[in-house]
């Protein structure tokens, strides 16, 4: 049977139960929202596959599960990512606090190369922010992260997205995909 792509790329979404995750996956594989979401259990995953400058680009995110009693079985996917979403809700100081945990469990148990990107999202509720974009760049900054303010409900913009791909016997080329996608963040990752 034929490989059903050229390059598969493993993304993690960590974060409280409740920030959206599974939002922003619905969004980003189906674009679709669903307002009213069960809670992960465990860990689900979507996958959206991409032709990109004539590459398969197979994505395949893991959504976790963002409740206490599951982040054991979690922390078994983070060797195997190359990128890692940190979601927290801009409505939720707590969720923004818990950050700096997943953040030093991704340093603990992740790949030492793995890209971070830190997403604020549910921003089209601005007049319920707790949490100042100032805190997220701040915290960004501190573990090495890109920041974006996202919102999974409404969002239909598309903004680019740069996947590196290092392909030969070595490794030795390296090409860089840039493609659009309708969600409000930028990702930019280094698949090796």
């Amino acid at each position: 049977m034929a490989k059903q792509y050229d390059v598969l790329f493993r993304l993690l979404l960590l974060g409280d139960s409740g920030v959206g995750k599974t939002c922003l996956l619905c969004r980003f594989t189906d674009n679709e929202f669903h307002p009213s979401h069960i809670s992960t259990i465990g860990v689900d995953f979507k996958m959206k596959t991409l032709m990109i400058d004539g590459i398969k680009v197979r994505i395949q995110i893991w959504d976790t599960a963002g409740q206490e009693r599951y982040q054991t079985i979690t922390k078994q996917y983070y060797r195997r990512a190359q990128g890692i979403f940190l979601v927290y809700d801009i409505t939720s100081e707590r969720s923004f606090q818990h950050i700096m945990k997943w953040a030093s469990d991704v340093d603990e148990y992740a790949p030492d190369k793995v890209q971070k990107i830190l997403i604020g999202n549910k921003s089209d509720e601005e007049h319920k922010r707790q949490v100042a974009t100032e805190q997220g760049t701040k915290v960004s900054g501190g573990y090495f992260m890109q920041y974006y303010a996202t919102l999974s409900a409404f969002s239909q913009r598309s903004y680019p997205y740069c996947l590196q791909i290092n392909g030969g016997k070595n490794g030795r080329t390296r090409k860089n995909l840039l493609f659009s996608l309708p969600l409000t963040l930028c990702m930019c990752f280094q698949l090796n």
